[in-house]
């Protein structure tokens, strides 16, 4: 399959790699759509918050989960900080601006000031329109099914609910703080399922050690 190169939004270039979404750089952050919010510092795990910034090496598709539901190409990518960061310095840069703004988006929308697990999610059809209901992606964290707590889209056409051939439609999830990033989490978009966080948390793992070695943390 070759790789096509879309426009979503200003600053939003989406390339299919292989048979997996790659995006190449985050939407607009909600700081620039809406000049004059006051971003929010975004919570933090046990676990890679103590990480130094600017050290990470790993791209944004090494640290998203795929997920193919026939026609359906779907890419989820966690925003929290302590995975983001073991991205190379302008990935995280766009990533941490996007959870930042959403976290008070979210925040203000719910009237709650809990610190929710938000991930990018981006959808992808090669070559039919595809209808999808946004709430039948849900996570499985130690064995417990969370459903979406909020959504809010990033292009504008995710309202309609109908992806086109070659389009990519894109919204960020707030899930529950329940949501574990450092054990067992799965993917689950209807009747499918994608255990790829395992391996893809092994991967941070070891730049999370590589990115301490760098700094003489040993």
């Amino acid at each position: 399959m070759r790789c096509i190169a879309g426009r979503l939004a200003p600053a939003v270039a989406v390339i299919l790699s292989g048979c997996g979404l790659l995006v190449s750089e985050a939407p607009v952050s909600p700081e620039e759509e809406e000049p004059g919010r006051t971003a929010v510092a975004i919570p933090e795990a046990s676990t890679g918050d103590t990480l130094p910034e600017g050290l990470g090496a790993l791209r944004q598709d090494e640290i998203s989960i795929d997920l193919r539901y026939g026609e359906l190409q779907i890419k989820i990518t966690p925003l929290h900080e302590s995975v983001i960061r073991t991205t190379a310095p302008d990935t995280h840069e766009r990533l941490s601006a996007l959870a930042r703004g959403h976290h008070q988006i979210f925040e203000e929308r719910t009237g709650s000031a809990l610190p929710f697990q938000l991930f990018l999610v981006a959808l992808y059809t090669e070559a039919v329109e595809v209808a999808f209901e946004p709430e039948d992606l849900n996570l499985v964290s130690r064995g417990l099914r969370f459903r979406p707590v909020e959504i809010r889209p990033v292009t504008r056409a995710w309202d309609s609910r109908r992806i086109q051939p070659r389009e990519v439609l894109m919204a960020v999830y707030a899930f529950p703080p329940q949501v574990d990033l450092e054990g067992d989490l799965e993917v689950e978009f209807r009747e499918i399922r994608s255990r790829e966080w395992g391996r893809i948390l092994l991967d941070v793992e070891v730049e999370r050690g590589r990115i301490r070695a760098r700094s003489g943390g040993g």
